[in-house]
């Protein structure tokens, strides 16, 4: 059996440790109600639950495997239980698929090792898969490290549907390509106002989308250039509004070009030669127009390959078929850059980290953001010198991660405390004496407590 992971302290416990407690007999709590609600539905199976002369109807809820209910036995359990009509029958063949075709997570979730949340998206996500493609993720997803925890519980979900993806397209090639058409049939876009402001949901292609994620940062960057210091949530949603007006990008793109031709030049101004008045043509409408070719219309893709699994991957995206790779670089200019070794130490003078820097640190733990158990994306976040510069530490990449701004922010004032034994090895310990172990995009959470912290100094200073 495995160990108890969401927390196994025997010695002081504090507020979080109690919470933590509670959160694991929470999960076997929700472990129980499944197994009741299975017991429930193996009981009634037999039952005639319709009137007489009624037709009792049976759906299979889950996947393939999984026994039919009765769908008065489902009316059954919805109310009883609180919930609407979807949320009962989704609660039915979440229980039925993780009692039938993933025994393996059901056990974690028996051990408190893993949220019930996390367990019920694989299953959903797992319902249209084979036996042997859900016996697969099963096994996988259910691995445990030497400590007893599942590779579900130190991952985000995002790298775990990229291990559902991977086994789809592995094991049956055509099925994802089926599915990605069904789901391109049901695009739309929404647009409502909310007290103030317009909210927006819907889907695109996943070209679309990636096009247009990197046309807002784009956007986002000649913001910041100029000075705008807005968070970023916000700058990008400027940029999505100026999308809508053309002549406003032009102006945008101008000003950078003005901008950068006045600073003095170096390499990033010229770079950008192009955006420049030529003589003769000062300020006319078809120089905003090269500029604005130049500097939006472009796609730069990062594309992993999986040896173990003969697989391409996109960041944010997952794993991709050929055809998708082939859409997603067939309308846009296709930037090429070589490979960054990780291993390699790139070190600058200053206190700024150059762009191959951040760049090769926004590559590491699976380029999401170094603090436990985040999932934010790296090539976004902050470069941080684990030893402050001002310290005497250098700019380089033994000494410097990417940190979403949340956490730099965490990190700088209060007492977190961050190492980098090795390249891709993170340690932290929390100002409560609580160390994780962060690599490759996994969170492990390391036994025991550190008694002798700098807030427990602080504490004793002050006594």
């Amino acid at each position: 059996m495995r160990a108890a992971t969401l927390t196994d302290n025997t010695g002081s416990k504090d507020g979080l440790d109690i919470a933590l407690d509670a959160r694991r007999r929470i999960a076997k709590s929700e472990a129980a109600q499944y197994d009741a609600l299975t017991a429930y539905l193996g009981q009634v199976a037999e039952e005639s639950l319709a009137r007489a002369g009624g037709v009792n109807e049976w759906t299979r809820y889950g996947g393939s495997g999984t026994p039919s209910v009765s769908e008065y036995a489902a009316c059954e359990v919805g109310p009883a239980l609180g919930l609407s009509a979807s949320g009962g029958r989704d609660l039915i063949a979440d229980a039925l698929d993780l009692t039938y075709r993933l025994p393996q997570l059901f056990a974690c979730l028996h051990e408190g090792s893993v949220d019930a949340w996390r367990i019920r998206k694989v299953a959903r996500k797992t319902r249209r898969f084979t036996i042997a493609q859900a016996a697969d993720a099963d096994r996988r997803l259910a691995a445990a490290n030497v400590d007893g925890t599942p590779l579900i519980a130190r991952v985000g979900m995002a790298r775990v549907n990229q291990i559902l993806d991977q086994i789809r397209i592995t094991e049956d090639p055509d099925d994802p390509e089926h599915r990605r058409n069904e789901n391109r049939n049901r695009r739309s876009v929404s647009i409502w106002p909310d007290d103030g402001v317009a909210r927006i949901a819907g889907t695109l292609s996943l070209d679309d989308g990636k096009r247009l994620d990197q046309r807002l940062d784009q956007i986002v960057e000649s913001l910041r250039f100029l000075g705008d210091n807005r968070a970023y949530d916000i700058l990008r949603s400027v940029a999505l509004g100026m999308l809508d007006e053309p002549d406003s990008l032009d102006d945008l793109y101008h000003q950078v070009a003005v901008a950068r031709c006045g600073s003095g030049g170096g390499a990033d101004a010229g770079a950008d030669d192009s955006y420049a008045d030529q003589p003769g043509d000062g300020g006319s409408p078809e120089r905003a127009r090269r500029a604005r070719r130049s500097g939006s219309r472009q796609t730069v893709l990062y594309v992993h390959f999986d040896r173990c699994w003969g697989t391409w991957s996109i960041e944010d995206v997952g794993a991709i078929t050929r055809s998708e790779a082939a859409e997603i670089l067939g309308h846009s200019h296709v930037t090429v850059k070589p490979v960054i070794d990780l291993e390699t130490t790139i070190s600058a003078t200053g206190y700024v980290a150059p762009p191959r820097l951040k760049e090769q640190l926004g590559l590491m733990n699976a380029s999401i953001c170094t603090f436990p158990h985040c999932t934010r994306p790296a090539r976004v976040a902050d470069y941080d010198h684990i030893l402050n510069h001002a310290d005497g530490g250098p700019t380089d990449s033994r000494n410097g991660h990417r940190l979403c701004r949340y956490h730099h922010r965490a990190k700088t004032f209060t007492t977190w405390q961050v190492s980098n034994p090795g390249p891709g090895i993170w340690l932290w310990q929390s100002p409560a004496g609580r160390t994780y172990l962060v690599t490759g995009g996994t969170t492990t959470r390391l036994p025991g407590r550190v008694t002798n912290t700098v807030q427990d100094k602080r504490k004793q200073s002050v006594a």
